[in-house]
């Protein structure tokens, strides 16, 4: 057997329980979409999770991929927070905020992800999105905290009022708009009675996975570009340049940037909601106690 000892490789120690939990995967995917009126079908489903699944994979998944799919299954059952439709979950000033639940791609770091909207005099100001999981044992999984590229219109007057929370704060390193999303996603877990919160620190493929999309997305720009040259009043071509030049700019030789966010930025965050909310403790040193953040919401 030739092996490359730069790969990562994954034994496999139960093949039948390996196949079977695929499949239960792509079923219950299969079901989640059809939740969220996303038209899709289980052969491309299929397709998918065979290929992206392993990106959520961490370090200690590595040597327990039964034990990785296991989870990841939990994860695509659980409805705990699904809705269709946008839910009124709290107040901002005299503002109301409204939350919304969707599915994420297959290549997402999560199968779900909770966004939150605040309703502002001239427009809805969008947090950024929390990438989350939920397991079996009520845990709740945090994979990342991701700005919106929507074109919404945000509320100036509301952005101006969230700066109001760093007052006091001697180092305030993460962006209020984190820092309120979190702060009504917690809210959301304590309305669940759900009190464990693990933040992995890595996913051990996520970081060459977003080099190679750096590399595809110059490539696919440079090819649009040349094609435009061509055919400069082609107004399809037009529409896909802005969305490829979009794309570009959101990955290209982003991945120190992108695995930063996911990792140092995530805990800072964590580390901040101590300021804000006194039920928040962490419980463990990350990398060195254990590969994760683990924190505790005290009843």
């Amino acid at each position: 057997m030739r092996q490359d000892e730069d790969v990562i490789t994954i034994s496999v120690n139960d093949a039948y329980l390996f196949f079977e939990l695929l499949k239960e995967i792509v079923n219950s995917q299969t079901k989640l979409d059809d939740y969220y009126n996303i038209k899709s079908f289980s052969r491309n489903i299929a397709m998918k999770i065979m290929r992206r699944i392993w990106l959520r994979m961490g370090i200690e998944d590595i040597s327990n991929v039964e034990l990785f799919l296991k989870i990841q299954l939990e994860f695509t059952n659980s409805l705990t927070f699904d809705t269709h439709d946008f839910k009124k979950v709290g107040n901002f000033y005299d503002y109301d905020v409204l939350m919304k639940t969707m599915v994420n791609a297959t290549y997402d770091e999560s199968t779900r992800s909770m966004t939150f909207f605040i309703k502002g005099d001239t427009g809805v100001y969008e947090l950024p999105s929390i990438l989350y999981d939920v397991d079996s044992e009520n845990r709740c999984y945090i994979y990342g905290v991701q700005n919106s590229i929507s074109k919404l219109n945000k509320d100036k007057k509301i952005e101006r009022k969230m700066y109001k929370i760093n007052k006091g704060i001697e180092n305030p390193n993460v962006h209020p708009s984190k820092v309120y999303a979190m702060l009504y996603f917690i809210s959301e877990l304590e309305k669940q009675g759900i009190t464990k919160i693990i933040v992995p620190s890595m996913q051990v493929l996520n970081y060459r996975y977003h080099e190679l999309l750096s590399i595809k997305a110059k490539k696919d720009l440079i090819e649009i570009q040349e094609k435009l040259i061509q055919f400069p009043n082609d107004e399809i071509l037009k529409e896909n340049y802005f969305l490829i030049k979009k794309w570009y700019e959101r990955l290209y030789e982003k991945e120190d940037l992108i695995s930063y966010l996911k990792t140092e930025e995530l805990f800072n965050l964590f580390y901040r909601m101590l300021e804000h909310n006194p039920n928040i403790e962490v419980l463990n040193n990350p990398n060195i106690e254990g590969d994760s953040l683990n924190i505790k919401i005290k009843s």
